[in-house]
């Protein structure tokens, strides 16, 4: 029996950064992975949540948890002087990027800039280089995410994740369940075990 599990995420998520870095383990388990783009911000406005760090207590704890769960992973992370990043134009490339068979580049690119090399993408020129980085032609890149069907598309793939439950990223579905956020994949992992 096919073990599929869709992989929900944004680029401004710290913990989609994490959650990406370890998808070898639902593959170890088993599973096959889609990856899904999707739009956080959509995703807060239709269920009324609110970013970790608009809340600035929980924010302070959000960052020290990503630290925790990064040395845990083994994953290189660096806090980005950037965040929070308006990752609607990021997002939308991984739709034309997922469209060009070049998203697992594209993804690499991405999160290694905003979170490891912690550079400025809310800056267009920069995006657009980055996004060049993993094969997609700079001007083919700008044409594209303002495109109507990419447009369409992430609006599509933001809906699909808020009408299974979605309130945030990453986030995670497995036959009728939803995994929320990198400490529930290991239930996740359990699941796809069974």
């Amino acid at each position: 029996m096919s073990k599929n599990v869709t992989f929900c995420f944004d680029f401004g998520s710290p913990y989609s950064y994490l959650a990406y870095n370890n998808l070898s383990a639902l593959k170890d388990a088993g599973a096959s992975v889609e990856i899904l783009p999707v739009l956080l911000g959509g995703i807060f406005k239709a269920t009324g949540n609110q970013p970790p760090a608009s809340v600035p207590k929980k924010g302070e704890y959000m960052f020290k948890d990503i630290t925790r769960w990064s040395k845990k992973l083994d994953i290189t992370f660096k806090m980005n002087p950037y965040f929070p990043i308006l990752t609607v134009p990021h997002m939308r490339g991984a739709v034309l990027a997922q469209k060009e068979g070049l998203l697992e580049k594209y993804m690499e690119s991405m999160f290694e800039s905003i979170w490891v090399k912690a550079m400025n993408l809310n800056d267009q020129e920069i995006l657009t280089q980055v996004a060049s980085q993993s094969g997609i032609d700079a001007n083919a890149f700008s044409e594209g995410i303002s495109s109507d069907e990419t447009k369409n598309k992430l609006r599509e793939n933001t809906e699909f994740a808020i009408g299974k439950g979605s309130f945030g990223v990453p986030t995670f579905y497995y036959e009728k369940e939803m995994f929320w956020g990198i400490d529930s994949m290991k239930f996740l992992i359990e699941d796809i075990l069974k």
